[in-house]
């Protein structure tokens, strides 16, 4: 290695280190990051982490689990030792990504490949990730790759290196296999005399893989990861390349322009790197991306669990025939020009996209989940609980020590509405106040029955936004919610309204609104006989002459509970929501509830002969 190529190395993996290592550990741990993390701190060996991978059907091999025990029994656990071996290994994969685009194209083309590993959002993003299985994958790959011309002629060091990375690889990640493969197809472009080498390496690596076989073959075969499902190729293809193009830290509309930009240099360098007197490299750096994308694509028929990490597998044939692409354009005078506008655009769309990933919040991994520990160690209660509607491994890193007593609903995604009411109002017996975080999960909670029940059966006294997240607040026992009142009055005919607790943008402390804000009104009945006509609840906002500004009307907590089914030895909630419209002028304005019948429209008079009780009067900000 000369020494301009010695000093460019140097610059590149300087850059890399520094892009990797910048605010490594300033956004929280995703899922899947936690996921690793609990593997490591709630397993006490490496067997019993193999036990836990049979046992959950986890569809990763244990390597990497492996390796962040050890880390972590020495470096301690915070974010940034979590997430440092994927940096050291992604340091290593761009000096390979060097080498094998020296070797397989030209050093020029090494050089290029090594700057787009060491700059490219995606790459950063993947190696400020605790899940290092992608680049322990992808290191051993090259590694192997590096090996193949030793493995070609003959030779022994070669040959057990090729084995030991190859099955180091399929440990760290089965996706590995693809670029095994793709090597199969270089062996080839010798006229196959030579294949029969390979073959005899991948026969011995299969042999190193039959003991980890024998015990995942299980899991495999009973249905544990089968999941069928189906997107359309067109769909999967598109989804590739615009996630692959930058990664997951910019709008689709970049995605789609870095795309635009990225697949007729792609072609052009794959018309280049097909040519000359190395087509069997050529050869293998076409085939590695196709097969991976077709062996994907096949599991996924039988997975519904995509993601484009995947594809990164195939990264190092992507970014050197890219590179090789760049020799084709400055070889031409005529292109030199063209060329210059397309490095400005993609040093652009990187820089986009890496400013994206360091610096906006919507863009970050970061959701929220400090600033919920931070609320949570400074409010909670000794008869607090924390419940979680999905089994958030993220969750468990930044509250286990902030609330003791921690629980999930649903227990599994086949738990009914009914099961997790009849949990809910158990705990309600244990408990003054719940906590709980709302999470999308279609294929946990897909009906959202927590959150509904929650809603439906206890008072919601506080709602904080933490980011990406909204941390909401229940009082089990009405009446001793933080600012709940007490009304007391009686209609005619049995129902009375017992208490009322506001709630303006989550906070149960305001008494003065402003022009779009929230209010929740959350009201408590009860009645002293069975009610034979069904009533509406009305929920009025007035101004102070008693015109109507807003309402809310429905029949009790949200049509589940007709004041027919009401029982004479229950307290039943009903929470109406509205915001507050634009007005011109006021001072104050009033909330008035009351009931009539639905079939009539007549209202329910009151015992004193009022048809409406006036439970609050706030003061209106306006603009």
């Amino acid at each position: 290695m000369n020494k301009n190529i010695y000093l460019s190395m140097v610059l590149i993996i300087t850059t890399a280190f520094a892009l990797r290592i910048y605010k490594l550990g300033s956004q929280e741990l995703r899922g899947d990051e936690a996921f690793s993390w609990n593997y490591v701190v709630n397993e006490a060996s490496p067997m019993a982490i193999l036990e836990r991978i049979v046992r959950e059907g986890d569809p990763q091999p244990p390597l990497h689990y492996w390796t962040l025990q050890i880390w972590t029994s020495v470096f301690g656990d915070s974010e940034k030792m979590l997430r440092l071996p994927s940096v050291l290994s992604s340091i290593i994969v761009v000096a390979l990504v060097f080498k094998f685009g020296t070797v397989s194209v030209s050093r020029n083309t090494g050089i290029g490949a090594a700057i787009l590993t060491a700059v490219h959002p995606f790459q950063i993003w993947l190696a400020q990730d605790v899940r290092n299985m992608y680049q322990l994958a992808i290191m051993f790959v090259l590694i192997a790759t590096l090996n193949l011309p030793g493995l070609l002629r003959g030779r022994w060091k070669s040959w057990w290196i090729y084995i030991i990375c190859g099955s180091l690889a399929m440990y760290s990640h089965y996706y590995a296999l693809f670029g095994l493969l793709a090597h199969g197809i270089y062996m080839l472009g010798y006229r196959g005399q030579y294949w029969h080498r390979w073959g005899s390496a991948m026969a011995s690596i299969v042999l190193l893989l039959l003991p980890w076989a024998v015990v995942i073959m299980p899991v495999f075969s009973n249905g544990q990861l089968a999941d069928p499902s189906y997107m359309a190729i067109g769909d999967f293809l598109v989804l590739v390349a615009k996630d692959f193009a930058l990664g997951p830290v910019v709008p689709e509309d970049v995605s789609t322009w870095a795309t635009i930009i990225s697949v007729p240099l792609l072609l052009v360098g794959t018309i280049y790197v097909s040519r000359g007197d190395k087509r069997s490299w050529g050869a293998m750096l076409i085939v590695w991306p196709i097969i991976s994308l077709a062996g994907i694509y096949a599991v996924l028929l039988h997975r519904s669990t995509f993601n484009t990490f995947y594809f990164l597998m195939a990264f190092p044939a992507i970014y050197v025939t890219l590179a090789a692409s760049w020799q084709v354009v400055f070889n031409r005078a005529p292109l030199r020009r063209l060329s210059a506008v397309f490095v400005v655009v993609g040093l652009g769309l990187i820089s986009y996209g890496l400013r994206n990933y360091y610096f906006v919040p919507e863009w970050s991994k970061n959701r929220g989940l400090r600033e919920v520990a931070s609320i949570l160690k400074a409010e909670v209660m000794s008869r607090d609980i924390f419940i979680s509607n999905f089994p958030d491994p993220s969750q468990d890193y930044y509250l286990t020590n902030v609330i003791q007593d921690r629980t999930m609903l649903p227990h599994n995604p086949n738990m009914t509405s009914i099961e997790i009411s009849t949990e809910l109002n158990q705990l309600a017996n244990q408990y003054q106040r719940i906590w709980f975080i709302p999470i999308e999960a279609p294929h946990w909670d897909a009906d959202d029955s927590a959150l509904n029940i929650l809603e439906n059966s206890f008072v919601r006294e506080a709602e904080y936004m933490t980011g990406k997240l909204r941390l909401m607040r229940f009082a089990t026992n009405h009446s001793s919610a933080s600012g709940s009142s007490f009304v007391g009055k009686p209609f005619m005919f049995g129902p009375k309204l017992e208490y009322t607790h506001l709630s303006i943008n989550g906070s149960s402390d305001a008494r003065v609104i402003s022009i779009g804000d929230e209010l929740v009104v959350s009201l408590v009945w009860s009645t002293e006989l069975m009610l034979q006509d069904n009533y509406v609840v009305f929920v009025h906002l007035l101004d102070s002459k008693g015109n109507l500004l807003a309402s809310h009307d429905g029949l009790p907590a949200s049509g589940q509970r007709p004041t027919t089914t009401w029982t004479t030895s229950e307290n039943l909630l009903d929470v109406h929501k509205f915001l507050v419209p634009t007005v011109s002028s006021a001072d104050h304005v009033l909330v008035a509830t009351g009931l009539y019948i639905q079939e009539t429209g007549k209202r329910l008079m009151l015992v004193n002969g009022s048809d409406s009780i006036t439970i609050y009067d706030l003061e209106l900000s306006l603009p």
